[in-house]
Formats: structure tokens, sequence, C-alpha cells
């Protein structure tokens, strides 16, 4: 008997690939549109510690959540085998579009990490809102 895919079909394909990306453009999101309401409305005079500390925390659970998603997919990337009928799994196997997908899963995850450092980098550099 074999074991199921872990990618599946259909639209859950794309949340697991993509869920790395989706962190990221939250992350993106939520993080300029808290300096600009901190900055504009809270506290635009005020030490932007706070603001700093919050959108630390918020890049660590991203970056858990990122790097949740990209083990999940090297888990399956690194699976390995061969197809059910001990050949080399050929373009149109199941056993090598998940491992495919992994793949495309991990590679989407490094770049949603660095893209996830690059935002915060200024929030962290930033002296004040002026």
């Amino acid at each position: 008997m074999t074991e199921p895919n872990e990618f599946g079909v259909g639209v859950g394909i794309l949340l697991k690939i993509t869920i790395a990306p989706w962190i990221w453009a939250f992350h993106f999101v939520i993080s300029y549109g808290a300096a600009t309401v901190w900055c504009a409305k809270i506290a635009p005079d005020a030490d932007p510690r706070a603001l700093q500390l919050a959108l630390i925390a918020l890049t660590v659970l991203a970056l858990v959540g990122i790097g949740l998603s990209g083990w999940l997919g090297w888990r399956n990337w690194t699976k390995g085998g061969y197809g059910e009928d001990g050949a080399v799994p050929g373009i149109d196997d199941v056993e090598s579009r998940d491992r495919f997908l992994g793949h495309v899963s991990v590679l989407l995850a490094v770049v949603s990490a660095i893209g996830v450092v690059y935002v915060v980098l200024p929030v962290l550099l930033a002296g004040s809102c002026r």
C-alpha cells in the first residue's frame, strides 16, 4: 500500500507551496502599516522602541512560520526513493511531482525569509519617525 502524497491535489497544493510568500506579504503589510500609523498618529515624536519590539516579535513569528513551511517542503523534497514499480520516477509520476513541489516550496521559503529580514531592517535601523 502506498502512503498518501503530502501535497495532495487541487487548492491544497497551491496553499502549501505559497504559504511562505503569503506570510512574507502579511509581514510586509503589517510592518509598514504599523510603522505608518505609529509615526503619523500614535507617537510621532516618541522613541519608537515599543514599535521596534513589536515588529521584532512579528518577524520572529513570521520566520518561524516560513521555516515550518520550508521544513515541510524539505521533508517532501528529500523523501527520495523510486516509483512504485522500482524504476526511477519519470516526469509524470506522482513521486516526481511531489518532490518537485517540495523543492519549489523550499526555494520559496528561502526567498520569503530573505524578504522578511529586508522588510524589518528599515524599522530596526530608524532612530525616530522623523
